[in-house]
C-alpha cells in the first residue's frame, strides 16, 4: 500500500509546485503610454508612461521663465507668481487617450504678483526712464507721472510672463523685448482703462488718462450681488474674456441641479463675459434688464447686454478693477 501512495503523492506535489511557477511566468500588463505625437502643454511625451511623463512635465514646469529686455536677462520662477500646476491630471489624460494630440495643464497663479514682477523687471531694465502708471486710492485710480528715457512696453512684458506660465516650451524662447522711448505723459495706449464699481450706487465707471489726469469717460448702471450673495470688495484684474460664453453652474448650493446653458437669448451671462481673478465672479451682460440698478446677482456685476458689449470692446485682459 505504501508503495502505491508514493507515485500519487509525488504527482500531487508536482502539481502544487507547478501552479505558482506558471503564475510567475504570466507577464504583468504593460503600463499605459501616451500615443505617438502626444504632447502635454506642448511638451512631447510620446511613448512615455505616466511616471515618466510626470517627471518630464515636472522638469519642464520647474524651469524659469526667461525674459530678455534689451541686453539684460531675467529669470522669473513659478514660486514668485504663486503658480501651481495640475500635472497629474494632465499626465493621466495623456496616457489614457487613444490618439495623438495636446493635453493642456490647468494652471493657477496670483495675478497681482505677476503685475509686481513685471513692474520690477521694467524698473531694473529701464534706462533712466519711468513710464506713467496707475496707482490706486481706496476707491479711484490716480495717475503717476513718468520720466522720459527708454523702457520696455509694460504690456509686452506682462504678456510674455503670462503666456509662459502655462506653456513651458516658451520659457526660454520668446523674443527679446526692445527698449523704446518713453513718453512722460500718460497715454491711453500705454496705460489702458481702469474699471471702478460702486456697489452703493450700482454704477460702473470707466477711467482713462485725459490730459495727464484720471478722468471718468463712461458710466453704466449695473446690478451687483444680492445681500445673501454680495459682490466682493477690493482690487481685482480682468483675466478672462469670452464672446457668447456658456454658463456653467458653479459648485455652490444655489446652483445644485442646474444644467449648463449654451450661448443664446436665455444665457444668464448675455453675450459677453469678463472674468476677474476671483473664482466665479465677473462682469457680464444679462437678459434680465429689470435687475439693473438693484442688488440681484449671485456676486457678479450685471450690465445691459449692449453696454456689456461696449465695455468688452474697450478693456483688455489685465485691466484693473476696483470694487467698493
Amino acid at each position: 500500500m505504501r508503495n502505491r501512495l508514493i507515485p500519487f503523492i509525488a504527482l500531487l506535489v508536482s502539481l502544487i509546485v507547478a501552479v505558482p511557477a506558471a503564475a510567475q511566468d504570466t507577464p504583468a500588463p504593460a503600463p499605459a503610454v501616451a500615443p505617438a505625437g502626444s504632447t502635454i502643454a506642448g511638451v512631447d511625451v510620446s511613448g512615455q508612461d505616466a511616471a515618466t511623463a510626470l517627471v518630464t512635465m515636472s522638469a519642464a514646469f520647474g524651469r524659469p521663465i526667461v525674459i530678455r529686455i534689451g541686453d539684460r536677462t531675467f529669470n522669473v520662477w513659478g514660486a514668485q507668481l504663486s503658480a501651481t500646476y495640475d500635472l497629474q491630471a494632465a499626465v493621466d489624460a495623456a496616457t489614457t487617450r487613444t490618439a495623438a494630440g495636446n493635453t493642456p495643464v490647468t494652471v493657477d497663479y496670483d495675478e497681482e504678483r505677476l503685475q509686481k514682477v513685471a513692474d520690477r523687471l521694467i524698473r531694473l531694465s529701464s534706462a533712466k526712464a519711468k513710464a506713467p502708471s496707475w496707482t490706486f486710492a481706496r476707491t479711484r485710480p490716480i495717475l503717476v507721472p513718468g520720466k522720459p528715457g527708454d523702457a520696455p512696453k509694460r504690456k509686452t512684458v506682462v504678456e510674455q510672463i503670462r503666456r509662459a506660465i502655462s506653456l513651458p516650451t516658451l520659457r526660454a524662447e520668446q523674443e527679446v523685448i526692445a527698449l523704446e522711448p518713453v513718453e512722460a505723459k500718460a497715454t491711453l495706449a500705454e496705460l489702458g482703462y481702469v474699471v471702478v464699481v460702486s456697489k452703493p450706487s450700482r454704477v460702473l465707471s470707466l477711467y482713462a488718462p485725459v490730459k495727464g489726469k484720471a478722468k471718468v469717460v463712461r458710466t453704466y448702471r449695473i446690478a451687483v450681488g444680492a445681500p445673501s450673495f454680495p459682490t466682493p470688495t477690493g482690487r481685482f484684474t480682468i483675466v478672462d474674456k469670452q464672446v457668447n460664453p456658456w454658463w456653467y453652474p458653479p459648485a455652490t448650493d444655489w446652483a445644485k441641479g442646474e444644467e449648463p446653458v449654451p450661448p443664446g437669448p436665455g444665457n444668464p451671462l448675455g453675450t459677453r463675459w469678463m472674468g476677474l481673478d476671483r473664482e466665479d465672479v465677473g462682469i457680464h451682460g444679462t437678459p434680465d434688464s429689470g435687475s439693473i440698478g438693484g442688488y440681484a446677482s449671485h456676486g457678479c456685476i450685471r450690465m445691459l447686454i449692449n453696454q456689456a458689449e461696449a465695455l468688452y470692446s474697450l478693456v483688455d485682459v489685465g485691466t484693473p478693477v476696483i470694487i467698493y
